[in-house]
């Protein structure tokens, strides 16, 4: 079940292409154009419309929709017959472009709404298959070409992974109560909160201002150093010697444990696995990218989730709307030439590794920098889960090289 505010977007990105009068007469119409929406979405939509919690996306994505309507690159003023919405259903088969709604069996549509997020794969999907047959091959790439299953920080950084393993494992075996979040810490990590969003840049010259979708909304909560005290769960007081002997209950305890933070020591030992992991995921990018010679542009249209087939992408970011039409590849080679691509480990919370690819404009002979990373972390917090790969594009879409602003 998508969350309300996914629903929201997506739904009225939708709605805005139908001609309608407006947003609550879409809503109330239940059009049977919307293909595949249930009675019992229609009434999800509409309880969150009457709610007003959503209205600023209500209005984002209903002037997209309309945008598209509209647009010589969309639908000219042709009035769909079919929009098909994707909802949480996983597409069959390998999926280069993150499609949310379908327009008449022909126009595909990704709706991102305050997200840098380009995919969330195992890393083997990106360090070793270099996202071959695209994101959505990760889990299947994890099981494939990793022993274990997919722990990818007990394969690239197992001395490391060990320790900081065995320090939980000594505290969740002794009892030891985590050192707390003191008060001075709380009112200093919320003003530091409050300086960073008060240092933000005003909106750009000329862009076009989203009210309510602030760069605030989009920003996910700061992971915490400290923790409050919590009793060891007693599944935790006999954990297996070896990080890679844990099983799948003992990894969401240990999960729920640490959520708010690590043991004394471990913080510092988990710093060192951060750092060994961005190192070694970097030379594994660089190692599967030379055994694979000539896959720099390849690679890139993967990153940027560029493939055969146009689509568009309808959204939001924090200071602009996003109305845009993703090359293919075989646009995007007409167009521009990489000239070079390059990834290192960075510092960071999690494990991160950055990436810049420098590409020339064949019209204008301009050089363009495209720069993302790649995070590395648990699927559910601290040990719960396998390690998972989470790529944002940190260049401003409408600068990508090939995501042409609609017409």
């Amino acid at each position: 079940m998508p969350s309300d505010r996914t629903a929201v977007t997506e739904l009225a990105t939708g709605l805005g292409m139908l001609g309608l009068a407006g947003i609550d007469e879409a809503v109330r119409s239940r059009t049977p154009v919307m293909h595949t929406l249930s009675p019992e979405m229609w009434e999800r939509l509409e309880r969150l419309r009457a709610g007003g919690a959503y209205d600023a996306e209500f209005h984002a994505a209903w002037a997209n929709g309309q945008a598209f309507l509209t647009a010589g690159d969309g639908l000219r003023g042709r009035l769909p017959r079919v929009v098909e919405w994707k909802g949480t259903g996983r597409a069959p088969g390998d999926e280069v472009a993150p499609i949310d709604l379908r327009v008449d069996h022909v126009y595909l549509i990704s709706c991102k709404y305050l997200s840098k997020i380009l995919f969330n794969v195992s890393p083997t999907s990106v360090f070793d298959a270099l996202l071959f047959g695209g994101p959505g091959r990760g889990a299947r790439a994890a099981r494939e070409l990793l022993p274990g299953g997919g722990d990818w920080y007990a394969e690239v950084a197992p001395a490391q992974y060990q320790a900081l393993y065995e320090s939980v494992r000594l505290a969740a075996r002794s009892g030891e109560a985590t050192a707390s979040a003191t008060a001075s810490a709380s009112a200093s990590a919320s003003a530091s909160m409050l300086s960073a969003q008060a240092a933000r840049p005003a909106f750009a010259p000329g862009a076009v201002a989203l009210p309510g979708l602030s760069a605030a909304a989009a920003t996910e909560a700061p992971e915490t150093d400290g923790r409050q005290d919590r009793p060891v769960p007693p599944a935790l007081r006999h954990l297996p010697p070896l990080a890679v002997d844990l099983t799948v209950p003992q990894r969401e305890e240990l999960g729920h444990w640490l959520r708010s933070g690590w043991p004394p020591g471990a913080k510092d030992l988990y710093a060192t696995l951060s750092a060994a992991v961005a190192r070694a995921s970097a030379r594994r990018w660089e190692a599967a990218m030379d055994d694979r010679g000539g896959t720099g542009e390849t690679m890139l249209w993967r990153l940027l989730r560029i493939g055969s087939a146009p689509y568009f992408v309808l959204g939001s970011s924090s200071d602009r709307s996003l109305r845009l039409r993703i090359a293919t590849s075989w646009d995007w080679r007409q167009h521009f030439q990489l000239l070079s691509i390059s990834m290192e480990g960075q510092r960071g919370g999690q494990p991160r590794v950055g990436w810049e690819a420098l590409v020339r404009d064949r019209g204008s002979q301009e050089v363009h920098s495209v720069v993302g990373h790649i995070e590395v972390r648990w699927s559910h917090g601290r040990f719960g889960g396998l390690p998972e790969a989470k790529g944002y594009l940190d260049t401003p879409h409408h600068l990508v090289p090939g995501y042409f602003t609609l017409r």
